[in-house]
């Protein structure tokens, strides 16, 4: 049956004042030495393609019907802990394009700005698939801006010249980068991406969801080594990331890096599904030596990837999990 998208333009509207920035506070912790923050890490790094993704920036693919392509949903998460100092060193070159390694970027289709909803229906209509929302909030919590950011594309051309730039930038001397990766094309397609958030006097609560993002590769790359070069990049010692690569599943996995010195983190199952809590402590900004915490889970269910992120302590946020329905 044909369906006539007009309602869905008669009730867009502008975000409210102050919701740009509270999305962004909430959702785009860039500077936040937390793990990464929820949104990121569906609309970026949760691609299947796991530490790899979040190695390259965003990945993308060769031209449409070229020859065959390996594909890869998220399926489950791996924590990986990384140090301050490598962060910051990455931070560092990522200004000076240091960690660009592609050739050519091309953008297939723009997401856009988050657009405000009016309702989790309305949301599920723009989406394309239905919203789930939590059925237990805590601690005052309530319903505070739902909104959806469109479908995205994009394809980009590795370089192995600036792949091997950046090893040096690092020092690491040792890593071979793979053969046959050079002008390779790698394609991400990003599902729409509903974040909700919810406010408190004390607490902000942020639920992001989308369908799994997939990511394609040309056949024949040998992805465990592939993922040994990004994890060595994200400062983990020879032994280990030989270790790490050859037990994932990289077709299926998302390699989550979270800061080793604020951190803890464990496998969870959320509704039966398997997940990743992630609880994280920082000071304070009042100079008298506090500490803050937040937590964040990721789960997928079915095609869908869940990420509820905020200042919630682990217990109330799995039972908000839990609630999602």
């Amino acid at each position: 049956m044909e369906t006539d998208d007009k309602f869905l333009h008669d009730h867009r509207r502008d975000p409210a004042p102050g919701f740009a920035r509270r999305l962004r506070e909430t959702l785009r912790a860039d500077e936040d030495p937390r793990p990464a923050p929820a949104w990121r890490s569906l609309a970026f790094a949760a691609s299947g393609l796991a530490v790899v993704v979040a190695l390259f920036a965003v990945p993308g693919v060769r031209a449409w019907g070229q020859s065959l392509l390996d594909m890869f949903r998220v399926r489950s998460f791996v924590a990986v802990p990384f140090s301050a100092e490598r962060m910051d060193k990455l931070r560092s070159l990522k200004t000076d394009n240091a960690m660009m390694v592609f050739d050519q970027q091309v953008t297939i289709q723009e997401p856009g700005r988050p657009v405000v909803q009016s309702s989790p229906a309305m949301a599920s209509a723009t989406a394309g698939f239905t919203v789930e929302t939590p059925a237990y909030l805590p601690s005052g919590l309530a319903a505070d801006t739902i909104a959806v950011t469109g479908e995205g594309r994009m394809r980009l051309s590795v370089s192995t010249d600036r792949l091997r730039n950046l090893l040096a930038a690092l020092d690491l001397r040792d890593v071979e980068v793979p053969s046959g990766l050079d002008g390779q094309d790698v394609t991400v397609h990003m599902y729409p991406v509903v974040g909700q958030t919810f406010r408190s006097e004390r607490h902000k609560l942020a639920l992001v969801q989308s369908k799994s993002p997939e990511v394609g590769l040309p056949t024949g790359l040998d992805l465990p080594r592939l993922g040994e070069v990004g994890l060595r990049i994200l400062g983990l010692d020879a032994s280990e990331a030989h270790r790490i690569a050859s037990t994932v599943d990289w077709r299926s996995t998302l390699l989550v890096p979270v800061p080793a010195s604020a951190s803890s983190f464990r496998s969870v199952t959320v509704q039966g599904n398997p997940g990743l809590l992630i609880t994280t402590t920082r000071p304070t900004s009042d100079g008298q030596g506090r500490r803050e915490g937040g937590s964040v889970v990721m789960w997928t269910e079915s095609d869908r990837v869940f990420a509820l992120q905020g200042t919630l302590g682990p217990e109330d946020l799995m039972q908000v999990a839990e609630s999602v329905r």
